[in-house]
């Protein structure tokens, strides 16, 4: 179950000026609704073994590899166009990318795959299932945003994942016309005027620009994980030498921490081991931050805290540790008894949970706020 929703700051509290921090988490990792709500940061739902080989991830229903990505992607404004160098211009454009295409990509390859049992044969076309279910077009303006993002990526400097970015957009290229061709054709239920005749047809083209956007896309996320790793630390550096380490500093290393936390839990093979390593550092930077926290209170910013979101931030930081820590409890538990557990959902509801506090703790980071004298 979610957390429940954050009550409004207290009544009667005063309002301090607040502005948001200099550096703050941008992207989900996924989305875990049942309606499917839209999340900025896309879901790696398959593993690639080879060129047009797809294979469904046998264990897990969702596997991410998770980006946090330092550069805001404010509504309504270009990522690259808000940049401060050409680098990291070039970066903005690989981010609005995926931003702009991934889930909605790999929410068609899904629907679609879990319709087509067999994605070597094809469709029969008299797969169960709404018609709703298969998937949905891009939009008339997949032109324009390719269009776009060939441009911003023809910038320069090069970089080692331009060709891998540029096979992101070849692909989304090659899919334009088919997925649209194939949301009617399912939608408006024409297999039964051809006998799944062009559903036959349009298959090996749709499974070719997925493999392909993916495969790809594999290759830029390893290089923004780099990238932003490597800004990481810096920006802790940064922040530690500007205030301490106090809120700032804190803020950016619960991100940090839980990033690489997400990076370690949400895989095929969980290494319990590593995994409780990566919740041990995450919880003492945790304690950390609530000792920090409980001492601000007892001077002026004890209502910036709360209406800051500051105090909210340790509050979504602790559901992910209790959500990990229930993770840790579902493998042991299958470690024990690996019949029992093959009967169950624990796995998959217990990542399910995971990922919404993750995701929680992202969207909170970027709401929060700080007063002049927060430090």
């Amino acid at each position: 179950m979610a957390p429940a929703p954050l009550s409004s700051p207290r009544a009667g509290a005063s309002r301090a000026a607040l502005s948001a921090a200099n550096r703050v988490e941008t992207v989900r990792c996924c989305r875990t609704d049942a309606q499917g709500a839209e999340c900025l940061r896309a879901v790696n739902l398959l593993k690639m073994r080879g060129l047009g080989e797809m294979t469904r991830n046998t264990f897990l229903w969702i596997q991410t590899s998770t980006v946090l990505l330092a550069l805001l992607l404010s509504a309504g404004v270009s990522a690259a166009a808000g940049a401060s160098n050409p680098k990291e211009a070039k970066v903005s454009a690989y981010i609005e990318l995926i931003n702009q295409e991934s889930n909605h990509l790999l929410q068609n390859y899904d629907g679609y795959s879990q319709r087509v049992k067999d994605l070597r044969a094809g469709p029969t076309c008299k797969e169960t299932g709404g018609a709703q279910s298969w998937l949905s077009s891009m939009g008339p303006s997949a032109p324009e945003r390719v269009a776009k993002y060939r441009k911003l990526l023809a910038k320069q400097p090069k970089l080692e994942a331009d060709a891998a970015a540029l096979e992101m957009v070849d692909a989304l290229d090659s899919l334009y016309k088919p997925v649209s061709e194939a949301s009617d054709y399912y939608f408006l239920s024409k297999f039964k005027q051809d006998d799944c005749k062009r559903g036959h047809e349009l298959h090996p083209l749709l499974m070719a620009g997925w493999t392909k956007y993916m495969k790809a896309e594999r290759v830029v996320r390893a290089f923004l994980d780099k990238y932003t790793d490597e800004r990481d630390a810096a920006d802790l550096k940064d922040l530690q030498k500007k205030y301490g380490k106090l809120l700032h500093y804190y803020q950016r290393k619960l991100m940090v921490d839980a990033k690489a936390l997400i990076r370690v839990s949400d895989v095929a093979q969980l290494d319990p081991a590593v995994v409780r390593s990566a919740l041990a550092t995450f919880g003492t930077s945790l304690a950390e931050a609530r000792v920090v926290v409980e001492k601000e209170k007892k001077g002026k910013n004890a209502d910036a805290l709360y209406q800051g979101g500051y105090e909210q931030l340790l509050t979504h930081a602790g559901w992910l540790k209790d959500a990990v820590d229930e993770v840790l409890r579902v493998v042991d538990n299958e470690a024990k008894d690996p019949k029992s557990a093959a009967r169950t959902n624990s796995r998959p509801t217990a990542m399910q949970n995971l990922l919404t506090a993750y995701n929680g703790l992202v969207d909170q980071s970027n709401q929060t706020m700080y007063s002049k004298s927060m430090k």
